[in-house]
């Protein structure tokens, strides 16, 4: 009789215990799947205020350097990678109100080499600017293990097929434009040859410690098809002067070098070395005369230009574990007076970009 009461006093205890055992199965994983709800909404919002901190630092870091190339534009006659739209303080830093880190790659588009040019230039030009794109192609990675020199007249080929209409475009609807050109942006080469996904031609390659540039820094679907002398890459010159190669790295040590003309001011900040003023000054570069140039069928004022008006930047935006990279192309529009202010900009494309950038060992 006596162990009656101690008896109930353990069923009541385990009773209990059940009870709590049964509720704590029930309640735990409410309790988790609620402090999982507060984790993720909590990121959620974090990663919305960092995305929108990135889209106000990237617009902001555009309109800084539409304001240089701005100011560039009036009065300067010539455009090199030394002017302020290029400068090298703008390249890289950090937004002090919202702790963006920017990484700001400017190019001169009419540095490169136009492929439209395949198909505007007159019939008996075509085959000589064909013959520059095929040695464009088997230079730019000539130094790497990714060379493209066994099979660059294979793609020069289809890209002149390609812009010239002589292949079948499939389900690629060809552009609507007034100038009724065949491509809009140059990502449209994937479509020409299957080599360009192979290879990723394009797209700059990083392998370990090799590197290897892509085609997006040598050529373009915007401008005039002339190709500025003072931005112009190695592969490039080498390319248009495919008979004398050698005068590529001239022509680029004649920009750089010290002239009568390299110094600038602090008011100007216009930049520095010996950029051409003409595109006729070519013949000042040490080993060019009107022989080199015939041969390699070389027209200093319809092959060159010293001035651009076409311009991409590309702008990298990270905030702890958010970033992205877009891609902006801006024509440059003069006004009347060469020595006044611009008439603005035309913005031709804004492109999120996901490929990367990578830093070239010796980049020109």
């Amino acid at each position: 009789m006596t162990n009656t009461p101690i008896k109930n006093r353990r069923r009541q205890s385990g009773i209990a215990l059940l009870v709590v055992m049964m509720l704590s199965a029930i309640i735990i994983p409410f309790a988790a799947e609620f402090a999982y709800q507060i984790a993720l909404e909590y990121t959620t919002a974090f990663n919305v205020s960092d995305q929108l901190a990135i889209d106000n630092a990237i617009e902001s870091q555009y309109q800084i350097v539409l304001a240089r190339l701005e100011h560039d534009g009036q009065g300067n006659q010539t455009d090199t990678y030394d002017d302020v739209w290029a400068d090298e303080e703008l390249r890289s830093r950090t937004d002090e109100d919202t702790g963006v880190s920017l990484s700001t790659t400017p190019f001169d588009e009419q540095g490169k080499f136009n492929v439209h040019i395949l198909a505007e230039a007159s019939a008996a030009r075509k085959p000589i600017w064909k013959e520059r794109l095929t040695e464009l192609i088997k230079w730019y990675r000539n130094d790497t293990k990714f060379d493209a020199s066994s099979y660059a007249e294979e793609v020069s080929d289809a890209i002149f097929r390609w812009v010239n209409g002589q292949t079948s475009r499939g389900s690629v609807p060809k552009p609507n434009t007034s100038s009724d050109r065949a491509m809009l942006v140059l990502e449209e080469l994937h479509f020409v040859s299957d080599l360009f996904e192979k290879h990723r031609l394009l797209e700059d390659i990083r392998e370990g410690e090799e590197v290897a540039p892509g085609l997006h820094r040598f050529l373009t679907v915007y401008g005039d098809g002339k190709i500025n002398l003072n931005t112009a890459p190695k592969a490039v010159l080498q390319g248009v002067f495919n008979k004398d190669p050698d005068l590529a790295a001239r022509i680029i040590e004649r920009r750089q070098g010290e002239g009568e003309d390299s110094e600038s001011s602090d008011e100007d900040d216009q930049g520095s070395g010996n950029p051409f003023s003409d595109p006729n000054q070519i013949l000042e570069v040490e080993g060019m005369d009107q022989t080199r140039l015939v041969a390699n069928k070389v027209i200093p004022a319809d092959d060159f230009t010293v001035r651009s008006n076409y311009f991409s930047v590309r702008i990298a935006a990270q905030k702890e574990q958010s970033r992205r990279e877009e891609l902006f192309i801006v024509e440059r529009v003069p006004g009347n007076d060469p020595n006044g202010p611009i008439e603005g900009f035309r913005h031709l494309l804004c492109q999120e970009r996901t490929d990367t950038l990578e830093e070239l060992p010796d980049e020109e």
